[in-house]
């Protein structure tokens, strides 16, 4: 394949001495600003271009002011400039503009040009073909998209299209497992609201105090506690016109859940320290993977904040309840990180399929994604076009995995083992969650998901670990 080169010049014998020279190229001829304008397009991989086009004036570089046209319409291509008249300051300027390099025409050895710009072509057309994959690729990846064909799936997505576009003051309440997909509903829900063009926060509560917790979501006023130091807008009022999407809400205490029930009740908030309320306008989403009527029980939730909340509600189910599914999310995450890797993979073969759909997916569609992830960085360490088993991790292919064999009597020791340093980790750091996870080498999210998993999956005696019956159940 020959590269495309496009030769601005007045001087149409020069032109065609450059035609016979880079016979290799093909060459597209232009004898003035205006007739290049007409000629450059997409597919040109190098423009050669005179920088005076008129001999009786040498100083009027009309060639530069061909230059922002360029960058403005094609900003990768590269520019070479030609000239008979050099000078240090006529080069400087051509560079300061925007070209690439420059030769003297009277001087200009083509041996050593004909390479030069061979490779200035190739990297032209690597970096076209680089934007090419990655516009394919933010295409194809589309982060509010929620993907799937199942009956279970396809009911979420018409059930948050419906609400998002007829409801837009109505509070939204998103329960489902680890991993299925919370934060993609509210950005779907995002999209098709009357609100998507207007303010949007978030908040998924991690460690904090009761009052830190408190002026994150209704700001504070100076003077309210240690280290108030100044007035401080909260994520309620940051939100005001728009939509605020509260993570975890099972975590919350009892106060800020009453706060929040005022707010639903009368639309307004008081921040931490003052007397005087708020009128807000915001839509709230919020979303949990606890048990709220569980949590209800045992007296760490609101029951009227929940008989408010659960009136619209979308439950998104696991991955092991959409199984159809599986091949369709294995496809559309490979497409994505084949090329985000960098690799030569061309197709999944048809084991892993096999192996994915007979998966348990304790960490659902997120954990899909990890796995294929990972799987792709693997295959590129063995150049290898088809993803195959031994790209995987070996949880999904042992015998032994404990998602497998959940009956398995060893597997239920593992699990005790694990459940077991987690509750020496909280007695160690007095039920800082985030800390006990630092110690055991993960993070408070990761550390609520093996808890809830082992002893739920595993049905195991919680009563024999004080410190997580006390701190999780």
């Amino acid at each position: 394949m020959k590269y495309n080169i496009l030769v601005v010049d007045d001087n149409k014998q020069f032109v065609e001495s450059i035609k016979i020279a880079l016979k290799k190229f093909h060459i597209i001829k232009a004898f003035s600003i205006e007739e290049a304008k007409n000629k450059i397009n997409s597919e040109i991989d190098l423009v050669l271009l005179d920088l005076v086009f008129d001999e009786n004036n040498p100083d009027y570089l009309q060639g530069l002011e061909f230059l922002p046209y360029i960058h403005k319409n094609f900003p990768d291509l590269i520019v070479v400039i030609m000239t008979n008249y050099p000078s240090k300051d006529k080069i400087v300027e051509s560079i300061k503009s925007g070209a690439e390099d420059f030769f003297i025409k009277k001087e200009l050895e083509w041996s050593e040009w004909e390479k030069r710009i061979e490779n200035y072509c190739r990297n032209s057309q690597k970096i076209r073909e680089l934007k090419t994959k990655k516009k394919e690729l933010e295409e194809k990846y589309d982060d509010s998209e929620i993907i799937g064909v199942s009956p279970e799936i396809e009911f979420v997505k018409r059930k948050l299209r419906d609400i998002a576009q007829h409801s837009d003051d109505i509070t939204v309440f998103i329960q489902g497992e680890t991993g299925t997909g919370k934060n993609l509903a509210v950005k779907y829900f995002r999209k098709y609201s009357k609100r998507k063009e207007k303010p949007y926060k978030e908040f998924s509560i991690f460690e904090l105090a009761d009052s830190v917790l408190e002026s994150e979501l209704f700001g504070h006023i100076k003077g309210s506690f240690t280290g108030a130091d100044k007035d401080k807008i909260g994520l309620f009022e940051a939100a005001n016109g728009g939509i605020l999407f509260l993570d975890e809400i099972g975590d919350y205490d009892l106060k800020t859940q009453k706060k929040i029930m005022r707010f639903m009740e009368d639309k307004t908030i008081s921040p931490v320290g003052s007397n005087k309320s708020k009128k807000l306008d915001l839509q709230l989403i919020m979303a949990t993977n606890q048990d709220i009527p569980e949590l209800i029980k045992k007296g760490r939730f609101r029951e009227d904040l929940y008989q408010r909340i659960n009136r619209i509600k979308i439950d998104l189910p696991s991955l092991r309840e959409r199984r159809e599914d599986i091949k369709i999310l294995t496809d559309y995450f490979f497409k994505h990180f084949r090329i985000k890797e960098k690799t030569n993979l061309k197709v999944i073969s048809n084991e892993v399929y096999d192996i994915f759909y007979n998966y348990q997916w304790p960490g659902n569609v997120r954990e899909l994604q990890s796995v294929i992830w990972e799987a792709c960085t693997n295959a590129r360490l063995y150049n290898d076009s088809i993803l195959t088993n031994k790209h995987l991790r070996k949880e999904l292919t042992s015998k032994n995995s404990i998602f497998q064999n959940e009956n398995d009597d060893l597997v239920v020791k593992k699990a005790e083992l694990e459940l077991e340093a987690i509750d020496k980790a909280l007695e160690k750091t007095y039920g800082r969650k985030a800390e006990a996870a630092k110690l055991l080498g993960m993070n408070a999210d990761q550390l609520r998901y093996r808890v809830l998993k082992f002893y739920k999956e595993n049905k195991i005696d919680i009563n024999k670990f004080r410190n997580i019956r006390k701190y999780y159940v």
